[in-house]
């Protein structure tokens, strides 16, 4: 068997450009992270207030791998502009972010709907879930809880 210099030295450097560039590509990654935005949407409330909307999804009604379709909710995360610590002020805002979602929850016949208020668009620290119900006569009530998210701190 004969062996050609000229193809072993092609292979040779070809695998050494390929690997230097995933290298190059490894390297770099990390650098990029921090400098995409995060994806949110400003959303204008009924009162002329503006919010930064960071999430709304479909929230399925499972529990321990067991479908409960009743449970069935939609969930909303926002960036809340109530002053720190004015919980009068925040239930407001959640009133009105609140009606972002309320006519589409009736619409789907969902009794239940989740909002989140965080600080700022970065999702850690110090934020209130609220959990809203609708009663047999249609009316919507909540309950608002301090919780923390404990993943990135």
């Amino acid at each position: 068997m004969k062996i050609q210099i000229k193809s072993f030295a092609l292979g040779f450097g070809f695998a050494c450009l390929s690997l230097a560039l995933a290298i190059g590509l490894f390297l770099t990654y990390p650098l990029d992270i921090g400098r995409n935005a995060p994806v949110v949407r400003e959303q204008t409330l009924p009162s002329g207030k503006t919010v930064v909307v960071t999430s709304f999804d479909l929230l399925w009604g499972v529990e321990h791998e067991e479908r409960r379709s009743r449970d069935d909710a939609f969930g909303l995360e926002y960036v809340s502009s109530a002053p720190k610590g004015d919980m009068a002020a925040l239930d407001r805002e959640i009133t009105e972010v609140f009606e972002l979602i309320r006519p589409i929850s009736e619409q789907w016949g969902f009794n239940t709907a989740t909002i989140s208020a965080f600080p700022t668009t970065k999702r850690k620290g110090w934020y209130y879930i609220y959990s809203l119900t609708r009663e047999p006569q249609g009316k919507w009530t909540f309950d608002r809880k301090l919780t923390k998210v404990f993943a990135n701190d």
